[in-house]
């Protein structure tokens, strides 16, 4: 069931123009480097020393407190250095790239034939479940919990964002694929915040609410408290909606 909320608070910037859209394809990296302090509240403890050799999805480091949680590999290559700060704090894993080091395979299956513990063991040891984040507190999701539901808010409306729906453009299927896997992991919904002639609308086993108004109306925190207010006690888990198509990557049907 959809809902339309018009929300009158907030302000859109006035500013000439917008954010062009268009797509440019990168020169592969040199380097590339895994950074902990991108993930308030980690404490992360090392699993590779420097000169290792490594394969895109190989563990890097895990939560010391959250040991199931592994923070893996972007690309594959060698550890060239772990650099750290005051009281030996890593701040980052630095990787020299090597595009023939190969990755790191996964089971692949489709997401409505796996069972919640499958789905979350899978994103555990793929190094995916860093995506999901908790609210409150913003911080990584715990797997022990259950949240209430799943937000994912669609569309940006802060001064030159992105268009979502352009940067997914025929990547809808595998949208699809990775909602799937989410819907396994909470008692309740997933949520779909949109905006007027959004691409996601046509998006199964979800609640799409519609927001009309000013920014800051494309915030998750704003469309969470004007849809399902948290309570005391409740968790709430939310993910960016390009974050969504990476589990595609592990969890995948095998006709994809």
């Amino acid at each position: 069931m959809s809902e339309t909320i018009k929300l009158r608070k907030g302000l859109n910037i006035k500013l000439k123009g917008g954010a062009k859209q268009e797509l440019e394809t990168l020169p592969f990296p040199v380097t590339v480097a895994l950074k902990p302090t991108d993930f308030p509240g980690l404490t992360p403890k090392l699993m590779v020393k420097t000169d290792a050799v490594v394969k895109a999805g190989d563990a890097l480091f895990y939560d010391k407190y959250h040991p199931e949680i592994f923070f893996t590999a972007p690309v594959g290559g060698k550890v060239v250095s772990v650099n750290r700060g005051e009281r030996r704090k890593i701040l980052e894993v630095v990787i020299e790239t090597d595009e023939k080091s190969g990755s790191v395979e996964f089971k692949k299956a489709d997401p409505n034939s796996l069972s919640e513990d499958e789905i979350k063991g899978l994103l555990l040891k793929s190094g995916m479940w860093p995506f999901i984040k908790k609210r409150p507190y913003g911080i990584i999701a715990s797997p022990a919990e259950t949240p209430k539901s799943i937000y994912i808010s669609t569309f940006d409306t802060a001064p030159l964002a992105p268009d979502y729906s352009f940067i997914l453009k025929g990547q809808l299927n595998t949208f699809q694929t990775g909602i799937n896997a989410l819907a396994k992991l909470t008692s309740g919904k997933v949520n779909l915040g949109v905006n007027a002639n959004s691409a996601f609308t046509g998006i199964k086993n979800v609640v799409i609410n519609t927001f009309e108004g000013p920014h800051p109306a494309g915030n998750v925190g704003v469309q969470i408290h004007n849809t399902s207010p948290i309570n005391k006690g409740e968790v709430i888990w939310t993910i960016n909606p390009q974050d969504v198509i990476f589990y595609w990557q592990v969890i995948r049907n095998r006709k994809s």
